[in-house]
């Protein structure tokens, strides 16, 4: 009956052909019918509301009974599915006494049955089921292949299930479709999609070949001439409405697009017999590749920023002219795959209410410049058909992450209701920009902010840091051609330290290996996160190091803010030897006359190891900074990019909170200045914890300092050590967030995490 892998391989390939949803689920149903050889094949997802199976394809019953039958989970037998989770295989159907006869469907005849769920991530997707007309159990091999299939079909089902594609249209049709994305840039917005450059990406351009190799270099130049002079008139269109250093991406992108990387990579394709597109599709492709492996997400964004100079290249150069200025409404939602600030320049900023990308990250340049601005994003949105939607109203929620399309007009209202009262509540905190993090019973939280970039100093200063927490020196070295040299480095170096002067600035050394492939030095591992990573892969190559801390501690010279950061530390003896090296460079720098000072050292502890051995590493350093997502990911063996298991990755896991709890206790018996970084630091349900625990300097995102602030100023320290006691007896996180989540309803914080819905 079955040819099993190749039969999974032709359903799944039809699938994926499919025009929309609709047409995707409705090839399933016809398929199943013709590999089973069974009149009919239906497929139920869950609704929106979690609490019903709707009826959203079938093969065989009543074409019309499609969304309009639903049942309850535990009602009929698609419901007991999906309540038990667990196959059901019956010879006559009807005699269950589970069974529901529903007569819009017109399934009197059918007696034989086979249901499975479709899970994905633990979550039920739906209930996949075939009915014949026998009164006999369908064979264990059908069973097998059955639950095969829907095991293989569930992740391809849970995007289509979550953007209510498939939702009826009509009188009776579902209000609103919600898609889920990442967070970039908080806030609310109502307006017009504008789909940006639909069906024309580098990704969709095929080899071709071409004989004409100058015809073609010329091709590429005056692309790139457009592009320059479109960036040129963006930085002034945007420029009096951006920070200078924002503005500044401006310049990056110049900078990027200039490079002769991408210039070399794309002669040297052309050269070999391609067309212009095509090596443009593989230079930029071979250029992202180096930043796409890396685990930090503020490094992986930068292979964004070159598909999105190499997707408007390739709108340059298949445009007979230059591109127009847009569309010329006031309120509009800019969405496509990948949103570059080439795309944002076309338009006046009066005109951009919120950005939504399909792809894409948090930390991109177009996020930072959303964040600037003022606008709501949302990245990586799922299961959003845009061409569906061009021109239709919707709704972006910075919040949530997520977008609404095909709002009532009372949804719309809502939200413009609540977008209003969002912007109040930020002018509210923007007074607070000067006050300190203090909480109403006196003890204070240095807040200081994440950044990797000059364009991120201008928010940093404006919500009110108190200094970098966590500096990655690795962009210079992954935007080179080369391993940069000092004089290079110390350039970039000292304009960070003299942007934020006389705050603090911690310089992490060089976080490269494993999975951060540079372009120069390629290293190939079978697990890089257990691999040559951090403070293992510098100490091994020790001139490196050496160019990189001269180039810091000459940069720190006439500034005196600098503070070192070791990343990855697993070792004591890795602490050893890089005091000793960091001992004889400032001894060769003061025999060059360079009038050089110790800064103050710390480690970041982001291992298990390195925290069980921290009473022994303690002695060796000034301060100690905490990577909770490392720190996070390695405890639980939980790979936060992973979508199997992304769901188990939390900062407020049971097992994080101890170990949270034996670092402070470490610090606070030695005196050790400790801080804390990453993620957890935005979150204002952790930050109840991390108050609680002890912990009161902070590094996170700049956007989110001002939230964070007023948290803090609006809580009592003593009551933060009161909650932590509860929530440590607590076994799971979700039962841990239930507690945190009504601890700030109770105190009137709900809008830390946006305006509710009425």
């Amino acid at each position: 009956m079955f040819q099993s892998l190749s039969t999974l391989t032709s359903l799944v390939q039809e699938i994926s052909r499919a025009e929309n949803a609709i047409a995707a689920m409705h090839q399933i149903v016809i398929k199943l019918t013709e590999i089973f050889e069974v009149p009919v094949c239906s497929l139920y997802l869950k609704s929106a509301s979690q609490q019903r199976l709707v009826l959203a394809a079938t093969e065989g019953l009543a074409p019309d009974s499609v969304g309009r039958v639903s049942l309850a989970l535990n009602e009929g037998l698609v419901g007991k599915i999906g309540r038990t989770l667990h196959p059901l295989n019956l010879a006559d159907a009807p005699t269950h006494d589970k069974f529901v006869y529903i007569p819009e469907t017109h399934e009197a005849p059918y007696h034989q049955f086979m249901g499975v769920p479709l899970i994905h991530l633990r979550e039920l997707i739906g209930v996949l089921v075939i009915q014949g007309t026998v009164q006999e159990k369908f064979s264990r091999e059908a069973e097998a292949f059955m639950v095969t299939i829907a095991s293989q079909l569930a992740g391809t089902l849970q995007s289509i299930q979550r953007s209510g594609d498939w939702l009826p249209q009509g009188p009776t049709a579902f209000e609103h479709n919600r898609h889920a994305g990442v967070r970039a840039a908080p806030g609310i917005a109502c307006g017009h999609l504008e789909v940006l450059h639909l069906n024309l990406s580098l990704q969709d351009i095929t080899e071709e070949r071409s004989t004409d190799a100058e015809a073609e270099l010329a091709r590429f130049d005056t692309a790139v001439e457009r592009l320059e002079e479109e960036l040129t008139l963006g930085a002034s269109r945007l420029g009096d409405n951006l920070p200078s250093d924002v503005s500044n991406l401006f310049a990056v992108y110049l900078m990027m697009l200039q490079s002769p990387e991408l210039r070399d990579a794309v002669v040297r394709h052309i050269r070999l017999g391609s067309t212009a597109p095509w090596a443009l599709r593989e230079s930029s492709r071979e250029l992202a590749a180096h930043f796409d492996n890396a685990e930090d997400p503020y490094i992986r964004a930068r292979g964004e920023d070159i598909r999105n100079i190499g997707n408007r290249l390739l709108r340059h150069m298949l445009s007979k002219k230059p591109l127009g200025n847009g569309n010329e409404r006031r309120d509009l939602l800019l969405a496509g795959d990948l949103i570059s600030i080439a795309d944002l320049s076309v338009y006046h900023p009066e005109q951009i209410k919120g950005i939504i990308c399909t792809g894409g990250s948090a930390l991109s340049h177009t996020g930072i410049v959303a964040n600037a601005l003022g606008i709501p994003a949302v990245m990586g949105v799922t299961g959003l058909d845009l061409k569906n939607h061009d021109g239709q109203l919707a709704i972006i929620d910075g919040y949530r992450g997520e977008c609404i399309t095909t709002p009532s007009d009372a949804m719309i209202n809502e939200y413009r209701r609540l977008q209003s009262a969002d912007e109040q509540f930020i002018d509210q905190l923007a007074s607070l920009r000067d006050l300190p993090a203090e909480t109403l019973d006196g003890v204070r939280v240095q807040l200081l902010t994440n950044t990797g970039l000059l364009a991120d100093v201008t928010p940093g200063r404006k919500n009110g840091a108190e200094g970098v927490g966590l500096y990655r020196s690795e962009i210079p070295f992954m935007l080179h051609e080369s391993f940069p040299t000092e004089d290079e480095q110390y350039e970039v170096y000292r304009q960070v330290l003299d942007a934020y002067a006389p705050l603090p600035v911690s310089m992490r050394t060089l976080d490269i290996g494993g999975d951060k492939q540079l372009p120069y030095f390629e290293i190939r591992e079978e697990n890089p996160f257990l691999g040559w990573r951090g403070i293992r892969f510098t100490l091994d190559n020790t001139s490196l190091l050496v160019t990189q801390l001269r180039a810091m501690l000459r940069a720190n010279a006439e500034i005196g803010n600098l503070r070192l950061l070791i990343p990855m530390v697993s070792r004591v003896d890795e602490l050893q030897t890089f005091m000793h090296i960091v001992e004889d460079t400032l001894e060769e720098l003061a025999s060059e006359d360079c009038p050089v000072a110790r800064p103050p050292i710390g480690m970041m502890v982001e291992v298990p190891s390195a925290l069980l051995l921290l009473p022994r590493m303690l002695p060796l350093v000034d301060f100690v900074s905490i990577g909770s997502n490392d720190l996070t990911q390695y405890l639980l063996a939980v790979d936060r990019n992973n979508p199997k298991v992304a769901a188990l990755f939390d900062n407020l896991n049971p097992a994080m909170l101890v170990a949270l709890e034996q670092i402070v206790s470490h610090c606070e018996a030695s005196g050790t200045p400790l801080s804390l970084c990453g993620e957890m630091a935005a979150d204002p349900a952790a930050v109840l914890l991390l108050v609680g625990l002890g912990l009161r300097t902070l590094s996170l995102s700049a956007h989110s300092i001002p939230k964070i602030k007023w948290l803090i100023r609006s809580i009592e320290s003593s009551s933060a050590r009161n909650l932590l006691q509860r929530a440590l007896q607590f076994n799971n996180e979700a039962e841990i967030r239930e507690l945190l989540g009504a601890e700030l309803r109770r105190l009137g914080l709900k809008n830390l995490t946006g305006p509710e819905p009425g």
